[in-house]
């Protein structure tokens, strides 16, 4: 039997003796495996008339389908993401609830992952068409150098 085969069809699964009215959910996630039925029905468990229960099919080998892959062979599994990167302009009118939706959103879904490391970084980019003052420019300067700012700059 094709032990990677958790569900032989989706006809398979409703319709079968097992479960009368074909009223049963399937699920198909990542780990179900659709295939043609007469491959199903090839690696279906035979009945044993012995004893009860049931005994695997015959040992004969998978025969290639018209493409010369074996029933199976499916596509390799791709490798997971392992980095995600985002760029979201916030509004300067609601920052805090603006933040809060990336933070609900993103930052949480990423920060519950067993070993992953988030980095954030916030980047302000203002033009004043006026200019900014002396006053408000060292306030501004200040309370970046405060906060731990990498960057900051006035021009």
């Amino acid at each position: 039997m094709v032990s990677a085969l958790r569900c032989l069809s989706v006809s398979a699964c409703v319709h079968s003796p097992r479960y009368p009215g074909g009223n049963t959910p399937v699920v198909i996630d990542r780990e179900c495996v659709i295939v043609q039925p007469k491959i199903a029905e090839a690696n279906r468990p035979v009945p044993d008339t012995n004893g009860g229960g049931t005994s695997p099919p015959p040992d004969d080998p998978p025969q290639p389908d018209g493409d010369g892959t074996k029933p199976g062979d499916g596509p390799k599994e791709t490798p997971l993401p392992t980095r995600f990167r985002g760029t979201v302009i916030i509004s300067s009118e609601r920052p805090a609830r603006d933040m809060g939706q990336v933070v609900e959103a993103i930052i949480e879904q990423l920060t519950t992952i067993p070993g992953a490391s988030v980095e954030l970084k916030l980047e302000i980019d203002a033009e004043v068409p006026s200019g900014i003052d002396k006053g408000k420019s060292r306030t501004l300067l200040e309370n970046a150098s405060t906060l731990g700012f990498i960057d900051k700059e006035l021009d």
